[in-house]
């Protein structure tokens, strides 16, 4: 019995619907990509260089991914996210902060959140770069998923050897301007000064839309990154000083640490009785 390629078409089973696509929260990018946001089940590349607004880009995604009840992972894997800029979505169900102690196990921990099939985001930020094997793996699992994977890179080079289904490079536009909220301009003598600066940031689609650029303002109150060094000293001890007082503070001033009495070699060891052994001797000696 043969059959022709149609009639082996017509026994296949349909295609599964497309999912639609996730919303980034920003309706002029969302506008220029095709499906109207980041596709799910495929991999989305948003590169720049060090503090170009990438972090402020995917905090949108992921405020309007948890608005749509979706779950969301996100891997820090330099840990140096901070904590200030998350600190309004603490109390939402389904945001989950991974932070590995090793970066080069971020796309470990990237494998077994798409193998849970659990979220519908899946950001990777600040592993190394991931080969075409690994991509190519992780692709594989966020489509059995249907979950939206983003890996966050460098502008000077890719972040993944594979190359994503869409590619955005965003770059931080020069102008700023400080605004003063209005509740904060008759503050008193003793309220710190806070300012918003508004800065623009330029989102250019290379791949999965329209190739053009859209300009997102935003507003920007604390720093977006911590020290990427990979432990921060300990300096309680310097604080302190060694021993015996002479480490000089600022001015040239001597630290009040108390001299320390160091006995001589050879000298003969002294204990001192207590008033309660010398009470008892003298009560023996009287009744002696």
């Amino acid at each position: 019995m043969s059959l022709s390629l149609a009639e082996l078409v017509r026994l296949l089973p349909p295609p599964p619907p497309a999912a639609p696509a996730l919303p980034t929260g920003i309706a002029t990018l969302d506008a220029v990509l095709l499906g109207g946001g980041l596709p799910r089940g495929r991999l989305t590349e948003i590169v720049g260089g060090t503090g170009s607004g990438k972090t402020t880009l995917v905090r949108a995604l992921v405020e309007e991914t948890v608005a749509s009840h979706g779950w969301v992972a996100y891997i820090d894997a330099q840990r140096t996210l901070d904590a200030r800029d998350w600190v309004h979505l603490g109390d939402v169900e389904g945001v989950w902060m991974i932070r590995p102690h090793d970066a080069t196990r971020a796309a470990w921990c990237a494998d077994i959140l798409l193998r849970s099939a659990a979220f519908t985001l899946v950001i990777l930020d600040g592993a190394p770069l991931l080969t075409r094997a690994t991509a190519v793996r992780l692709t594989r699992l966020a489509r059995e998923s249907n979950a939206a994977f983003v890996v966050l890179g460098d502008r000077g080079g890719a972040a993944t050897q594979l190359g994503g289904a869409v590619r955005l490079v965003v770059e931080r536009s020069a102008a700023s301007v400080k605004v003063t909220p209005p509740h904060r301009r008759s503050r008193t003598a003793t309220e710190p000064e806070t300012e918003n600066t508004i800065r623009t940031i330029g989102v250019r689609v290379e791949k999965g839309g329209t190739l053009r650029t859209v300009e997102v303002s935003c507003a920007i109150a604390v720093a977006r990154r911590l020290c990427a060094h990979p432990e921060v000293p300990d300096r309680r001890g310097v604080a302190r000083g060694p021993v015996g007082g002479t480490r000089h503070g600022k001015g040239g001033r001597r630290a009040a640490s108390p001299p320390v009495h160091r006995p001589e070699r050879n000298a003969p060891i002294v204990i001192e009785p207590s008033a309660q052994l010398r009470t008892a001797v003298e009560r023996v000696r009287a009744l002696g």
